[in-house]
């Protein structure tokens, strides 16, 4: 079969992985594993998920593309199915920060082997920068992409400890300000005036609520200019 096309936001994350061997965490229908063997020379994978339906399709997909020597395919909750070094990559995808955070928590036998971590958080990427400090990981690059009018970032993690991150830093991302990255910018630009809007329309609105949530929005605000005075600095 012709070779595979990605969404932006999976080329990206596919574009991060480094290695011969790698786990796709919640691979859904393998595309990433499979693109991996055919495009990116990788020896073997292993594409897990929790579900047994998207697992059927990958089974299908696999055999489709004609790669089912170099990807197993397992029933898997986040790492259990993997082995010890079984891996040399753990790609964690398409899931909230929260889940993620909590499968990095279990999977620790993992992380304390050193097993390099991609990742892409479809929310609350500052709980898993926060989280990787705190498992003695380095954020070594970061992108973002805008998929399908989304903005999505991946995060590749390596072991290692880091200089401490400013508030800024967590919630945007280091390397992204750092970049002086074009698509963060034209994010953060939308979320300052969004936020400028809903603080004037709670405070006009006045009632206790809105006005404890229009503080919280004040505070954000400041984050995302210290963040755009970076990016902006010549």
């Amino acid at each position: 079969m012709s070779n595979i096309k990605l969404s932006p936001r999976m080329q990206a994350i596919a574009d991060m992985a480094e290695g011969k061997t790698a786990c796709d965490i919640g691979c859904d229908h393998a595309l990433i594993s499979i693109y991996l063997v055919k495009e990116r020379n990788f020896d073997r994978v292993i594409a897990m998920d929790l579900r047994k339906g998207p697992l059927e399709i990958a089974k299908k997909n696999v055999s489709l593309y004609g790669v089912c020597d170099k990807i197993d395919i397992r029933l898997s909750d986040g790492f259990d199915g993997l082995m010890t070094k079984e891996a040399q990559t753990a790609i964690i995808a398409g899931m909230g920060g929260g889940l993620m955070v909590d499968i990095l928590k279990r999977g620790k036998l993992h992380t304390d082997n050193k097993i390099t971590l991609i990742l892409q958080p479809q929310s609350e990427p500052e709980r898993i920068r926060r989280y990787l400090i705190d498992l003695k990981y380095v954020i070594t690059d970061e992108t973002m992409v805008l998929d399908e009018g989304k903005y999505y970032v991946v995060i590749k993690a390596l072991p290692g400890e880091d200089e401490p991150y400013s508030e800024e830093e967590l919630l945007y991302g280091r390397i992204l300000i750092q970049k002086k990255d074009r698509l963060l910018k034209t994010f953060l630009d939308d979320k300052y005036k969004k936020n400028k809007k809903l603080i004037y329309d709670l405070n006009k609105s006045g009632t206790e609520n809105a006005l404890k949530k229009a503080e919280s929005l004040s505070k954000d605000i400041s984050y995302i200019k210290m963040a755009l005075d970076k990016i902006n600095k010549d």
